[in-house]
């Protein structure tokens, strides 16, 4: 999705620690976004400094989407656990395993990443359809790759989508977090 055009989000660089702490970093546009999360709390630095997740749901926007995103994000660890769960018709290649998701789980991630206004009507979904697949290297997850399309109609705009999402898993296990003070405070 990183076009850099405004409000789409660039590549999500990420981090997480042992405890759920995770630091997330990207663009939007071509403004820079920082993140720290540990569960529904957090706080974001873009161009006003550090501020929690409920400050930013206070205004409007691009930065109280980019809220409501965070707050349904998941680490990678927890995602690819429960993608694996709505699949069929998994099959085993050469360190891969992929499968095609079920409906109703490719209905719910477009429906996800649908944009919508405050307050508006859930968009309408069709022909939803989605694939996802994992790299195994020694018995650990290394990457993983959703691709889901269909029919997103949000109010009266209709658009077809067919979008991949890659997340690959670096050091884990080996990870550690240094939050500054200013993103310490915010987050407690």
């Amino acid at each position: 999705e990183g076009d850099g055009s405004p409000g789409r989000a660039g590549p999500i660089d990420g981090k997480a620690d042992k405890s759920g702490l995770t630091y997330l970093s990207f663009s939007i546009g071509a403004i820079p976004v920082e993140v720290y999360m540990n569960g529904p709390k957090g706080a974001a630095k873009a161009l006003e400094g550090w501020q929690t997740f409920d400050e930013i749901a206070q205004t409007s926007g691009t930065a109280a989407a980019v809220v409501r995103y965070l707050r349904s994000y998941k680490a990678p660890g927890v995602e690819s656990a429960a993608l694996s769960e709505k699949l069929k018709d998994v099959k085993e290649a050469e360190g891969t395993l992929s499968g095609e998701l079920k409906e109703d789980a490719a209905k719910e991630l477009l429906e996800r990443g649908a944009r919508r206004r405050e307050g508006q009507e859930p968009p309408k979904i069709a022909n939803p359809k989605g694939s996802v697949k994992f790299w195994v290297q020694n018995g650990a997850l290394t990457k993983y790759e959703i691709n889901i399309q269909g029919k997103v109609t949000t109010g009266d705009q209709e658009s077809d989508v067919n979008r991949t999402t890659t997340v690959e898993i670096k050091d884990a296990g080996a990870t550690k977090l240094e939050v500054p003070a200013e993103a310490k405070q915010k987050l407690s």
